[in-house]
């Protein structure tokens, strides 16, 4: 069985929207959102995990913090953990974070989410 190699959280408010970022590109890369997450270091638990991509991506805190499920990326064969929490502070950005927006079910559609990135939402939705 591999072993989880990233984390991801699907931040939620109390009106069911959630939380995406944009990340900063190279020049010429397409611009992608993303739910908050890192990869794992070292022999760092899945929750210091998320609480790191918290931490530098959102500078902020997010409470109620809950694993949703792994998931297996079939293209790289890498297992992440996705979690589910409730953010109750004001954000500001990391250095790799340019943009951040609430979006509902209905309006995911409208952003060019990384690819797995939806998938990770949907099982938030459909828990």
């Amino acid at each position: 069985m591999s072993k989880v190699t990233s984390c991801s959280i699907v931040i939620k408010d109390d009106f069911k929207n959630v939380f995406i970022v944009k990340k900063k590109v190279k020049k010429n890369e397409q611009e992608f959102w993303y739910n908050v997450g890192k990869k794992l270091k070292g022999r760092e638990s899945e929750e210091k995990c998320v609480s790191r991509a918290i931490k530098e991506d959102l500078k902020s805190i997010v409470f109620n913090v809950e694993k949703i499920a792994n998931i297996l990326n079939e293209e790289n064969k890498e297992i992440y953990a996705v979690y589910q929490g409730e953010l109750k502070t004001q954000v500001t950005y990391g250095n790799d974070i340019i943009e951040g927006a609430w979006v509902s079910l209905e309006e995911l559609d409208n952003f060019n989410l990384a690819p797995g990135e939806k998938d990770k939402i949907l099982m938030y939705y459909n828990k």
